[in-house]
């Protein structure tokens, strides 16, 4: 199998371990109280609806959703009706548009293999909704750039890359959405610091990863949704291939993250490296980690670990709170050694430790344990041989279209993004 360098850093960088035949030095500032912003992004209520927009209605009045796009302007609402859309749309140029199909389910942007991306968005405040994007080389939903950005009752699925994406942007949302099949993360938050954004009542199954956020945090929730079946759970990562490194304070609070150890999942191969893993800190710095439920991973329930690119990033100032984790194949608690200091376990309902003693007791260690390292290594090893899984993109199974609920009233008027 052959590799390149990015794969090979973001493999280590995913599971935790270090020092695995690529030089590196230890990046500076990462002590856990070098945070410039906090973690949450409390909810946010919907801004007030725009006055006197244009409704341009899709195929009545346009044949396209691009070419509806086209016709909008600023504010406007493209309403999409039922229909299998074999086109990949862009909005570069008008702001504040909303785009909203009438029936989540069958309102339907086909890449057809061979199409890019379902929708990009490169200008600030626009809004997706209800709507599904199937088939794409890339990615399903991107936002690219972007101050003020919104995804709502969306579903991506069978997507080459990425299902829900968000990179360099501020100020937004995903809400009632949901991934699957996806060959890196389902849902996607990266390169923002801080973000202002929040992550909520969404669910992502059947993908490389359940959530991959690099190189963000500050003002970033993800809460009280759903992160099971894929080969691994939740994975905030510092890398240098991404702007802004490290990672640094987002908070993942009142989630469900079972059983990611899915090895017919989509991978390119280095997903595989935080397989068997609900919560997976790579990296990161000045994470809040509460109230979640993490349970039946092959290998650790929530771990902290060091991410390795150019750089070698090391977890420190994480709070680990209130969590109930259970049965994890190797251990419940993990942190990963070197550690960067300053990371609590603290109150939460577990089995398994290591190092023992982690969680509010005495260490048998001081600092992380040299062990969780190796079973990176181990990964990282099975990857490199070419004998890791890599399940098929393209052969994914299908979302549970009759469990996905279309968005209340999609004839009301649109409005921006969030409120900031």
């Amino acid at each position: 199998m052959t590799l390149n360098r990015r794969k090979l850093l973001k493999t280590v960088g995913a599971v935790g371990g270090g020092g695995f035949g690529l030089a590196a030095t230890t990046a500076t500032g990462q002590e856990g109280s070098s945070s410039k912003f906090p973690a949450p992004q409390p909810p946010r209520d919907d801004p007030d609806p725009y006055e006197g927009y244009t409704t341009h209605r899709v195929p009545e009045e346009y044949e396209s959703i691009q070419a509806a796009v086209n016709a909008a302007e600023p504010e406007d609402l493209v309403l999409v009706g039922p229909g299998v859309y074999n086109e990949a749309v862009t909005i570069p140029d008008t702001p504040k548009l909303t785009i909203r199909g009438t029936d989540r389910n069958e309102v339907i942007l086909d890449g057809e293999f061979e199409r890019q991306d379902g929708i990009l968005a490169t200008v600030d405040d626009v809004v997706v909704e209800n709507m599904t994007a199937r088939h794409y080389q890339r990615n399903g939903f991107f936002w690219s750039g972007v101050t003020g950005w919104r995804g709502s009752y969306l579903t991506a699925h069978n997507n080459k890359v990425y299902g829900i994406y968000n990179i360099d942007s501020q100020h937004g949302r995903y809400d009632h959405c949901y991934a699957s099949g996806h060959t890196d993360g389902g849902f996607y938050l990266g390169q923002c610091k801080p973000c202002y954004a929040r992550l909520e009542n969404c669910r992502s199954e059947n993908n490389g990863l359940g959530y991959s956020g690099t190189n963000a945090g500050g003002y970033l929730t993800i809460a009280d949704s759903e992160f099971r079946h894929n080969m691994g759970g939740i994975v905030p990562n510092s890398l240098d291939s991404e702007l802004d490194p490290p990672q640094d304070s987002a908070r993942i609070e009142n989630n469900l993250i079972e059983a990611n150890n899915n090895d017919n999942a989509p991978s390119f191969g280095y997903t595989y490296g935080a397989f068997g893993t609900g919560i997976n800190i790579a990296g990161g710095i000045n994470n809040e980690v509460l109230n979640n439920t993490v349970r039946d991973h092959a290998n650790f329930g929530i771990v902290a670990g060091i991410s390795k690119d150019e750089n070698i990033y090391e977890p420190a100032g994480n709070r680990i709170e209130d969590n109930v984790v259970k049965n994890s194949g190797r251990a419940d608690l993990a942190e990963g050694a070197p550690s960067g200091g300053g990371n609590v376990f603290r109150n939460n309902e577990y089995d398994t430790a290591r190092p023992a003693g982690l969680d509010g007791g005495n260490r048998i260690l001081d600092g992380g344990d040299p062990w969780v390292s190796m079973v990176s290594l181990k990964l990282f090893m099975q990857m490199q041989a070419d004998e890791n899984p890599q399940g098929d993109w393209k052969t994914a199974p299908e979302p549970p279209f009759d469990e996905l609920e279309s968005m209340p009233d999609p004839q009301r008027p649109p409005r921006r993004a969030v409120p900031r």
